[in-house]
């Protein structure tokens, strides 16, 4: 099997939208797909992209819960606050979900069952006087999505696995990444951001306020095999692949697009 390296990405981004641009030679190798139905009403949500079409996704149970209790703490900086009349909480937040469908191209059909979860640990300065308010700032940040995925077209189909991970820590962040394997070929998963872009006077300008989250780049060993590109609701997929991996790649891309937590640093 052929995979075709995608060099020199280039992001643009236009007075309307973001988009990704790609060289000629990409251009003559691999398929945009537009994406429909990612927005808008979520019951009996079905999603388009390009020759790919989902069922009707089911969700499942949303759970969410909160744990807050005052922090006691005799550190120089802690007692310092309290002069002020501020106090310190320790909040803990947990959210599940889960969702599944099938998606097919009347060749190849493709089953999915995913699972989401977050952990997030704050801590949370307020003042007595209510009308202040509170700023929290994480401590501690756990995000996962896992996502089983069939081939039901298949005879003796091969289960392929996706996860995405996101961990933050007090001094650093981590982007989400992930994998996408069946045990024996395994694609690699990573954030798209902008961090500039080239308005229409040809000038390149950086993106206000930090680099924005685009969606996810897809790689097999050292080449570029497709972008979920989430500002222009495209997914673009190198042509020479077997049918097969093409239709686990678009299992996959719908699963992104689907997941509640998009850009898990801007949440």
């Amino acid at each position: 099997m052929k995979y075709l390296i995608l060099f020199g990405w280039v992001l643009l981004l236009s007075c309307s939208a973001a988009k990704v641009a790609v060289p000629g030679e990409f251009e003559k190798g691999a398929t945009a797909m537009k994406v429909k139905g990612v927005n808008g009403w979520m019951i009996n949500q079905t999603l388009t992209i390009g020759e790919y079409e989902t069922s009707p996704v089911k969700r499942g149970w949303d759970f969410s819960s909160v744990w807050q209790a005052s922090r006691i703490s005799f550190r120089p900086e802690d007692q310092i606050l309290k002069v002020f009349d501020i106090n310190t909480d320790n909040r803990s937040l947990t959210e599940k979900s889960k969702l599944q469908f099938t998606i097919e191209n009347g060749k190849e059909k493709a089953a999915v069952f995913a699972l989401e979860k977050l952990s997030e640990k704050q801590l949370v300065f307020k003042n007595r006087n209510p009308r202040w308010g509170e700023l929290a700032a994480t401590t501690n940040l756990q995000y996962a999505f896992s996502a089983a995925i069939m081939l039901v077209s298949e005879k003796q189909p091969e289960p392929w696995q996706l996860v995405m991970v996101h961990k933050e820590g007090r001094a650093e962040m981590v982007e989400e990444q992930g994998y996408l394997t069946n045990g024996d070929v395994q694609f690699t998963i990573e954030t798209l951001r902008i961090g500039s872009y080239t308005n229409k006077k040809g000038k390149e300008m950086k993106v206000l306020g930090g680099p924005s989250f685009a969606g996810y780049e897809i790689r097999f060993e050292d080449g570029v095999v497709g972008v979920v590109d989430m500002l222009d609701n495209q997914v673009w997929m190198v042509n020479e692949l077997y049918p097969a991996y093409k239709m686990i790649l678009a299992a996959a891309s719908a699963s992104l697009l689907l997941k509640q937590k998009k850009d898990l640093s801007n949440r």
